[in-house]
């Protein structure tokens, strides 16, 4: 059993069929469409469902209705709490995902409150693999990591503050932050292209098939970023605003 994930009102993406995908990157799985299941105020569709839920402190005033909500319609979702939700790269690769192996930018730690208890079996044996590289990488890393799971959808609760950084390898062993569209320290305009991008858009594009991942983003606070809001078009998710959760409201 696990628990939890937002879901919620305001604007939502297009969400047609879904599949029930093992992953991309090569497992196998029928193309199946399912009922989709309303949560804080959304529909998710899909049978197999991870869930990022951001534990910083101005995020834990909200975790637990959260996690109810989640578990009335997916009592066996895997619920992953992680501090932040950071998407890091430096160039090509994002920071502690599956491809990185270069030397990672100084970045914020603390260690996961995922309730190992509450996971599923399978969910046990995945949070041993990426307990470590998620405290590191944050969100960004989860990401990168569970496109390859046998999941049919991805669902983050933020407040999408932390944002995209990227950096650059110029200093060897020293990169250098070269654009950033996080709330607290901006760089640049315009998001630098890397492999890491068309990567996850490419797997979140097969959701369609049944062989990746439906994106879900529900934010508290701040838009998700566009590159966010991108993967969750391919995918046929939804990104929806759940502000109405602070005044303890009900979904609209």
């Amino acid at each position: 059993m696990a628990g939890p994930a937002g879901g919620a009102a305001g604007h939502a993406a297009a969400s047609n069929g879904a599949g029930k995908g093992f992953g991309f990157g090569g497992a196998s799985g029928t193309a199946t469409h399912f009922i989709g299941k309303p949560v804080l105020g959304a529909t998710i569709r899909a049978q197999h469902v991870a869930v990022y839920l951001d534990c910083s402190g101005s995020m834990k005033p909200y975790l637990d209705r959260v996690a109810a909500e989640i578990r009335k319609q997916y009592p066996d979702a895997d619920v992953f709490l992680f501090d932040g939700a950071r998407i890091v790269a430096v160039e090509d690769h994002i920071v502690h995902g599956r491809t990185f192996r270069g030397e990672a930018p100084r970045l914020t730690e603390a260690l996961s409150q995922t309730v190992e208890s509450a996971l599923t079996p399978a969910g046990r044996q995945l949070l041993a693999r990426l307990r470590l590289p998620c405290e590191k990488g944050s969100l960004g890393a989860w990401i990168d990591r569970l496109l390859v799971e046998k999941y049919d959808a991805l669902v983050v609760f933020s407040d999408f503050q932390d944002g995209i950084r990227v950096y650059d390898e110029k200093r060897k062993g020293h990169p250098s932050l070269v654009y950033s569209d996080s709330s607290y320290h901006p760089v640049g305009r315009t998001l630098p292209a890397g492999r890491w991008q068309e990567q996850w858009l490419q797997a979140f594009r097969q959701a369609e098939h049944g062989q990746g991942p439906r994106l879900y983003l529900f934010s508290i606070q701040e838009e998700p970023q566009g590159f966010l809001q991108r993967c969750v078009e391919a995918s046929g998710g939804a990104s929806v605003n759940v502000r109405w959760l602070r005044a303890g409201r009900r979904a609209p």
